[in-house]
């Protein structure tokens, strides 16, 4: 029988976060993951997630799941 306990699968999942942003290409909403937590971190950190829809990289907030426009919006 296999030990779950020393599966990486499990220990993958407990250290990451799981949030949704919407893609700014398509409008789509993406599920992004990273591996700290955000509810850590004080005020807007943006992280350089590869959008799985487009292919393309965004900057999203994994607390708020907002996008910074890059077009200074």
């Amino acid at each position: 029988m296999k030990n779950l306990a020393l599966s990486p699968w499990l220990f993958l999942a407990a250290m990451t976060a799981t949030f949704l942003y919407r893609c700014p290409t398509t409008g789509y909403r993406v599920q992004g993951f990273i591996a700290d937590n955000p509810a850590d971190k004080n005020g807007h950190v943006y992280e350089a997630m590869t959008c799985i829809v487009c292919k393309r990289i965004h900057l999203v907030d994994p607390k708020t799941g907002k996008v910074a426009a890059g077009d200074g919006k």
